[in-house]
């Protein structure tokens, strides 16, 4: 049931959403109207006053598009919701058998959690597992392991990837399958090396940490390696061909069973770390682990609003995936769809699936539809709940400042605050907008035969017309966009810079963001 303050806002929301008729802003809608003359080229776009909840400007609200990594929003939204701002992943840390002087006559077991963030790229201190595991054994006086680490996932189905996603994406680092126990983003840095004068090479680098290997790896025309987890307790064999005269090429490779080479890292870090482990890691998915097991402590991640601020200002699909993932209970979890996350708007804001049904929690998948009406309804939400407004309006990157955005041109008398989605077809902009002393949501959508810097001038025309008296040339002269100048603004605070790595990425034509 809808609490009363909502529905007496949905009531003021939807009364306006969709009246087409006597737009008061005219020549803005003709901006898309113009666009939308691009052969196989269709834009909606939806403004709302958030102080009213009325719509300033509508046009093809009530239709269903791809909307890309703007279902970040949605995902992110819902964790929020349904776990806090202050929510933390555990790992508990445990014991299985008898402890003698420095020796634990058993197994080291860790119960999965579904972190997305362990050991990420993201995070300034991707190694802080191992240290904190090596911590706990250390007030046991424990630093030799006769049995094995064992990694509980009975929780959790073994990983696949989502059966919406394209095939061309399976292999790319951002199309990562998520687990119950994620890694460095689920793919690892290989560094490749080929000369003349010495044997090919290929050193994998897992959350900083070099992994043990065996190679059979030949020189030849092209690259194509496999990576196997062997019998050995904390080695890969990679085998395969790399291409000539490589000397330190980076290559990020996806992981096809994740929690297996988490298990590898945590193994090898700890016996650099001094705490040795005499048999093969273990993974155990059927249920619960036996005997008695005693808690050392727990693992924790950062808290969620860091977290969420992570994913939207770098639109990492592994994060958006591990929140929907999270939510969802085992039969859930081995659709590979969002559908917790699905329903908690269904139900919070009456949307139906024929307005609002995405496929994954991070927009990869093609198949997920969106209307700018319900995206609209969701960001109005998550600024009229005061337990959601301020840790989801930090999340969002500052336009033409930072984040996925910071190269994206605004009219210097509006403030915007936005997730970008973008893929093959699909060019987005959502979130809000800051002009004089009011406040709007904004939802943009561009799809078909779109392109790209055509889609993003668009965008810019738009808020232009809205908010600004100035003229503008046809769309088809538009010059180049280029970045705003960086300013400081005291809505964010530390922006995910202070808290984590720098992470440039450098994605294909067939990825999204």
């Amino acid at each position: 049931m809808l609490f009363r303050p909502t529905l007496l806002f949905l009531v003021a929301c939807l009364s306006h959403a969709f009246v087409l008729n006597a737009q008061p802003y005219p020549e803005a809608i003709e901006v898309l109207r113009r666009y939308e003359l691009r052969p196989g080229v269709r834009v909606t776009a939806l403004v709302r006053d958030l102080q009213t909840g009325e719509v300033v400007l509508a046009h093809r609200a009530s239709e269903a598009f791809r909307p890309a990594s703007l279902v970040k929003i949605p995902t992110t939204g819902a964790f929020l919701a349904l776990r806090g701002p202050d929510y933390r992943f555990h790992i508990p840390i445990m014991l299985r058998g008898k402890v003698e002087d420095e020796t634990l006559h058993g197994d080291l077991v860790l119960q999965a959690s579904a972190d997305p963030s362990l050991g990420s790229h993201y995070i300034s201190d991707p190694k802080r597992l191992i240290r904190e595991v090596k911590t706990l054994l250390e007030t046991r006086g424990i630093s030799h392991i006769t049995g094995r680490l064992i990694v509980d996932l009975h929780d959790y189905p073994r990983p696949f990837a989502n059966e919406t996603w394209p095939d061309e994406d399976l292999d790319t680092y951002y199309g990562a399958p998520i687990s119950g126990f994620n890694v460095s983003d689920n793919y690892a840095d290989l560094y490749l090396f080929s000369t003349d004068e010495e044997e090919s090479v290929v050193e994998p680098n897992v959350a900083t940490l070099l992994i043990p290997t065996r190679q059979d790896v030949l020189r030849s025309s092209s690259t194509k390696l496999d990576l196997t987890p062997t019998s050995s307790p904390d080695t890969l064999l990679i085998s395969g061909t790399i291409r000539e005269r490589l000397s330190g090429r980076h290559q990020r490779w996806t992981m096809p069973d994740p929690p297996s080479y988490a298990a590898i890292w945590l193994n090898e870090g700890l016996r650099l770390e001094g705490i040795n482990l005499q048999q093969r890691p273990e993974l155990s998915y059927n249920q619960p682990i036996a005997g008695q097991l005693d808690t050392l402590g727990y693992y924790t991640s950062l808290p969620a609003d860091t977290l969420i601020k992570i994913t939207n200002f770098r639109s990492a699909n592994l994060y958006a995936e591990g929140f929907a993932y999270a939510l969802n209970n085992y039969e859930q979890r081995k659709t590979g769809q969002p559908v917790v996350m699905r329903s908690y708007w269904h139900n919070r804001l009456g949307l139906t699936p024929d307005e609002f049904y995405p496929m994954d929690g991070s927009g990869l998948s093609p198949e997920g539809r969106v209307s700018s009406g319900a995206l609209s309804l969701i960001l109005s939400e998550l600024w009229r709940d005061q337990a959601l407004h301020k840790p989801f309006l930090a999340s969002l990157p500052e336009a033409g400042v930072e984040g996925s955005v910071r190269r994206l041109s605004i009219p210097s008398e509006v403030t915007a605050y936005l997730k970008s989605g973008s893929m093959r077809g699909v060019r987005g902009y959502a979130g809000y907008l800051q002009h004089e002393d009011k406040w709007y949501s904004i939802v943009y959508m561009a799809n078909g035969a779109i392109n790209s810097a055509e889609a993003k001038a668009t965008f810019t025309q738009l808020l232009t017309q809205l908010f600004t008296t100035r003229s503008l040339p046809p769309l088809s002269s538009m010059p180049k966009q280029k970045p705003s100048r960086v300013k400081k603004h005291p809505r964010h605070g530390k922006s995910p810079n202070s808290t984590t790595s720098k992470h440039h990425s450098v994605r294909s034509g067939k990825g999204k963001k």
